[in-house]
């Protein structure tokens, strides 16, 4: 399997999780007006409770619903910011068990491991251009540090103090 089917496979998968995230917040929409039906004729019913509870518990879903929405369009269309789109729509879809679990643990292994750089080459050389060079030669790092007989670099260790 190409590293392009894997993105795309991934995108379904983020996809097809926001739908049935969706399909789970229709349902909660419809136990809400059950709810609210069943008691309209009582006047006690606390119908503001109700949609109170439904108004937080929607914000809730919405905010983990979109980035899976966000990640999909992204990585079919191979948008440079699709791989950070995926990352974060994997960690707020893992607990969605069980597609968001699988979209997440497959998403983490592509973008984790080096197979999403075939699929994302202008975000590699950005990235390669910006970052300096993890060796690069640092005097000040070295500070405190000596090299003992074998040519390692040891701590320097300063001398205690004359308390007499």
């Amino acid at each position: 399997m190409t590293d392009e089917e894997h993105n795309r496979y991934i995108a379904w998968a983020f996809l097809a999780n926001g739908i049935f995230q969706s399909v789970i917040v229709l349902f909660m929409f419809v136990i809400l007006f059950a709810f609210l039906g069943a008691g309209a004729s009582d006047p006690e019913f606390p119908a503001g409770f109700f949609a109170a509870v439904f108004g937080f518990a929607l914000s809730i879903n919405l905010v983990f619903l979109s980035p899976n929405f966000v990640a999909a369009y992204g990585l079919l269309k191979k948008r440079p910011w699709a791989r950070v789109a995926g990352i974060v729509a994997a960690a707020l879809s893992a607990m969605n068990v069980p597609l968001g679990t699988l979209a997440a643990v497959y998403s983490f292994w592509f973008f984790c491991g080096d197979q999403w750089r075939s699929v994302y080459p202008e975000t590699v050389a950005r990235d390669s251009d910006e970052r300096p060079q993890i060796n690069s030669y640092n005097p000040s790092r070295w500070e405190g540090y000596t090299r003992d007989e074998e040519g390692a670099y040891v701590h320097r260790t300063p001398p205690p103090p004359d308390w007499r």
